[in-house]
Formats: structure tokens, C-alpha cells, sequence
């Protein structure tokens, strides 16, 4: 039987085409980069290393800290602004509060019979005039008739019992139970052309009007007999006011009239 040919291979010579070498197993290099691409690279690594460092849990921003020694002027400086500033602000309104107190206190004192406040302080002597004037006027309106009855000009009209018994009113009341403020009230009133009902009637109001009025007056305003006739400003009084003619009217015995005459029950005053 013939055989057929048959290359014989060694087994160093399979194993060495089925099994390179170790150093041919090994990849190729790879291939050369620019130096620049290296360092481009490299910044690129720093950078993200930097930005990891920044962001905290939940991709939260987290500032860069600077030095304390840094912020903490600039924060003290800005606090120390602030605080100047509102100490000049509350500087300015305390002067504001006191130019508007100071001017509220020279209306009161320079406007007369302001809502609520008393009136200007009048001088001393002033003062002695016109309580003289009002003691003179008292002597002439509230003294006792020929009756013995001191009785205001509407009581005096009228013939109506007596509150008190002939000379026997009580101090600064009349007979008909009005009081001298009361009285000088109606008359002061009377000249300025309140209280009369009728055309010629000289006085005529009626007490329950007067009295309430008169209160609410002395209440409010301070109300004084005399207030009517002059000015608390200048201090003078109206033509034939003044403490020194009422005061000639009461020493002269001056007859005053409270009703035109004549009639049965009329009454003179001295």
C-alpha cells in the first residue's frame, strides 16, 4: 500500500506558528500626541477636580470660602454705616417733634379761645381791672331791690315765687335762685343782642336755656363775665367796657333799667 506524502511538522514548528511570542502578543504602541494636547488635557483634569470640590450633596453650590480676615471688616463697616444712619434719622426727628411743639404752644398761647385750651395768660394788672369790673357789675345787677328781692332781668318779669325769702339768699345767689354769673350772663348776652324775643325787650331768656349755655361755656372755653367785651390779645376793652367806667356807674348809684317803663310791676335797680 503506498502511503501518500505527508509534510511532517515538527511540533516546534506548530507550536511556534499557533503560539506567537509574548512580545508579539503585546498591542502596539499608541501613537505619539502633541505635548499640547497633553497639557490641555491635564487642565482639564484639574478643572473638574476643582469644580467636585464646590458642589456638595444634591448638586448644591457650595461658595468658595474666603478669609475671615477679609469679609469680616467689609460686614463691620457696613454695620457700622447702617447704624450712623439711623441715629442721624432719629437726631432728625426729635428736632422735628420739638419745632411742632414749640409751634402748637404759640398757637395755643396766640390764638384766643382755642377749642379746649385756656385763654392767653393776661397780665397783673389786667387782672385786678377786670375783677374790679366784675365786683362793680355785681353791685348794679345783683343788688336788692326796694323789695328786698335780688332777682335777674327774666325772673325779674315775671311774678313767680321766690326761690328764697326776701334778704335771705344764700351767698352769690338771688332771690329768684339764679346765681350773679347767671345774672351778669343774661345782661352781657342781652347787650351783644341774644335773648330778646320781642322787638324792645331789653332781656328776655329764658333761664333754662341760659343756665345749660353759661355751663357749657365756663366747661369748654373758661367762660368769665367780661369775655364778650374785650380782646385777650391786646388786652383792651370795648368803648364804654373798660373796669373804670363800670366801676363810676356803681359809685354814682347809677339807676339801671331792666325793662322799658312804665308798667305795674316794673322794678328799679340801684
Amino acid at each position: 500500500m503506498a502511503s501518500s506524502s505527508v509534510n511532517p511538522m515538527s511540533f516546534n514548528e506548530y507550536t511556534g506558528t499557533r503560539n506567537p511570542s509574548p512580545s508579539d502578543s503585546i498591542a502596539p504602541p499608541s501613537p505619539p500626541y502633541p505635548q499640547a494636547f497633553a497639557d490641555q488635557y491635564n487642565r482639564g483634569q484639574m478643572g473638574m477636580a476643582s469644580s467636585r470640590s464646590a458642589v456638595g450633596y444634591g448638586g448644591s453650590s457650595i461658595p468658595a470660602p474666603f478669609p475671615a480676615d477679609v469679609s469680616m471688616p467689609l460686614d463691620a463697616s457696613a454695620h457700622d454705616h447702617e447704624v450712623r444712619q439711623l441715629r442721624r434719622k432719629v437726631r432728625e426727628l426729635q428736632m422735628e417733634l420739638h419745632r411742632s411743639r414749640t409751634a402748637l404752644e404759640t398757637l395755643r398761647n396766640n390764638v384766643p379761645n382755642s377749642s379746649a385750651l385756656p385763654t392767653p395768660p393776661h397780665s397783673s394788672s389786667f387782672q385786678a381791672g377786670w375783677k374790679a369790673r366784675t365786683e362793680a357789675r355785681k353791685k348794679l345787677f345783683c343788688s336788692l331791690n326796694r323789695a328786698g328781692n335780688a332777682l335777674c332781668a327774666w325772673h325779674d318779669s315775671r311774678r313767680e315765687r321766690r326761690a328764697f325769702p326776701p334778704r335771705n339768699a344764700p351767698p352769690g345767689y338771688l332771690n329768684c335762685g339764679c346765681t350773679y354769673e347767671e345774672a351778669l350772663f343774661e345782661e352781657s348776652l342781652s347787650r351783644h343782642g341774644v335773648g330778646s324775643y320781642h322787638p324792645g325787650e331789653n332781656v328776655r331768656m329764658d333761664p333754662a336755656l341760659r343756665n345749660p349755655l353759661l355751663k357749657l361755656l365756663e366747661k369748654r372755653y373758661g367762660y368769665k363775665d367780661g369775655e364778650f367785651e374785650h380782646d385777650p390779645i391786646t388786652e383792651e376793652w370795648a368803648e364804654g367796657e373798660s373796669p373804670s367806667v363800670w366801676e363810676q356807674k356803681a359809685h354814682s348809684g347809677q339807676i339801671v333799667r331792666r325793662r322799658p317803663e312804665p308798667n305795674a310791676n316794673n322794678h328799679d335797680r340801684a
